[in-house]
């Protein structure tokens, strides 16, 4: 299914109706059982920006980890809590602003469908040590490229780039063991193939975490935040 036969408020439920097939889910975790009409990471949320007004197709696919644990998810379906108030948006937003990445041009997502049923949101997502399952979100994750056919996809912490690097072979083999990260001039790639879909990569520190981690990046003559805002804002001059 390609982006030329979808509408961009259609694509969060065709996703949504896809992930029906996905599977058994594992222990500790748990389905999401409703997309909430929200600014929020998909499932959890409709994937797009909907604070502002827009009818374009998103170009740019961004890819964290996992949503949350199922007690966040709760606490936003009655409406106790707003994913956009979390320091993954708040960092988000301020790094996509300052290196000229329009909010609306994108779908956000993860590798991992299903919600933490733990207390802790942070750390590998309890199902990523099973093979199996890794191995159906790899499906499903395939099929969100597919259908988004996006020009760039940004990952957000190490798992989404190893999981990214999974479906990308030979074209993302230095992203194992997170090198996209720790390897200097790694961290953005061009002509990254997936089955046959053509396009750029940028791994990213995950926003979440961001004053902690983001002082190792090196891209050429920069290095911490600037470094990625620059391998941002060269993949936005190639779109």
């Amino acid at each position: 299914m390609g982006c030329t036969k979808l509408k961009r408020q259609e694509l969060p439920e065709v996703l949504f109706k896809k992930l029906q097939e996905l599977g058994d889910y594992l222990d500790k975790v748990k389905p999401v059982e409703k997309m909430l009409d929200i600014t929020a990471f998909f499932p959890g949320g409709r994937g797009l920006w909907l604070e502002e007004d827009s009818t374009d197709f998103p170009s740019i696919l961004v890819l964290g980890q996992d949503f949350s644990t199922v007690k966040a998810y709760e606490a936003m379906v009655e409406g106790n809590k707003a994913d956009l108030n979390s320091p993954t948006w708040k960092n988000l937003i301020k790094l996509f602003d300052e290196a000229d990445v329009d909010l609306k041009g994108c779908f956000y997502s993860n590798v991992f469908m299903g919600l933490r049923d733990t207390e802790k949101m942070t750390g590998k997502f309890p199902g990523a040590r099973d093979k199996d399952f890794v191995n159906r979100n790899l499906t499903f994750l395939l099929f969100q490229i597919e259908t988004i056919k996006p020009k760039l996809i940004i990952t957000l912490g190490r798992p989404a780039s190893e999981m990214v690097a999974k479906l990308s072979r030979p074209d993302l083999d230095s992203w194992d063991k997170g090198k996209a990260l720790s390897s200097p001039d790694n961290g953005y790639k061009i002509n990254v193939s997936f089955n046959g879909h053509v396009c750029k990569c940028v791994a990213l520190e995950h926003t979440s975490m961001r004053n902690s981690n983001v002082k190792r990046r090196v891209y050429g003559k920069y290095e911490g935040h600037e470094a990625e805002v620059e391998m941002l804002r060269d993949a936005m001059k190639l779109s």
